[in-house]
């Protein structure tokens, strides 16, 4: 049943939204870039609690005063769902952006909002549009942009942490961002453990301090990967 009631939240929102396209259009000509940004997110949050309230999930938030609103950062959860991304943008207030397949952007409706808030699509096989993916990233960043990532690069099944992409943290390495980690509990619970059932579940998200880059050590900037990896693991164990 709340299988059937996402899918059809999700055909009205996507007709309902045409509104707020005409909206934007006008905001796009006489408003700034700003508050087209904040509109076009709000789009999406609306879009990512209404999904998850058809789901029957209830999500229990800690460390929300750890997010930065005065700069951009970069996000850096794990991935255990699809219903991550909705999870994350429906609790996190700051306009982000964030990478994703680039099957996402076939989704109709959907799709023209994330390009509105400069999402990235990446194809994980071809290399070099992923090194061209990443360096638009690094260049988002820079001018003001926050991102959310999961350096994983796939949904890991199960409770434990898959192994950290390298190359994925160079958007903070390159941009000097500061990095707030992210740990998203049971969220494979809603719907990968009894696919293509939804069920109604007990989410938890542990938002850890920023980790300011230059003050780690160069051993801990070396290691950049697995110091997050870490974190995330002491939030996986609050």
């Amino acid at each position: 049943m709340r299988s059937i009631l996402c899918i059809l939240y999700i055909i009205f929102h996507r007709i309902y939204s045409i509104i707020f396209m005409v909206k934007y259009a006008f905001l796009k000509k006489f408003s700034t870039k700003e508050k087209q940004l904040s509109y076009a997110y709000k789009w999406l949050q609306g879009l990512a609690r209404g999904v998850m309230w058809c789901s029957g999930a209830k999500i229990t938030v800690q460390g929300k005063e750890n997010i930065p609103t005065d700069q951009p950062v970069l996000f850096v959860a794990n991935h255990k769902s699809y219903f991550d991304i909705p999870i994350l943008v429906s609790i996190i207030d700051v306009p982000m952006a964030f990478i994703g397949k680039m099957e996402l952007k076939k989704m109709p409706i959907v799709s023209y909002w994330m390009k509105r808030i400069h999402c990235i699509f990446m194809d994980r096989d071809d290399i070099r549009q992923s090194l061209k993916a990443i360096n638009q990233g690094i260049e988002q960043i820079k001018e003001g942009q926050s991102l959310l990532i999961f350096p994983e690069g796939t949904r890991i099944k199960g409770d434990e942490l898959g192994e950290f992409k390298k190359g994925s943290l160079k958007l903070a390495t390159k941009s000097n961002a500061p990095i707030v980690p992210i740990y998203v509990g049971n969220a494979y619970k809603i719907l990968e453990a009894h696919f293509p059932w939804v069920k109604a579940t007990d989410i938890i998200v542990n938002i850890g301090a920023p980790i300011e880059l230059d003050a780690l050590s160069l051993e801990d900037k070396k290691n950049l990967s697995e110091y997050v990896k870490c974190k995330i693991e002491e939030l996986r164990e609050m």
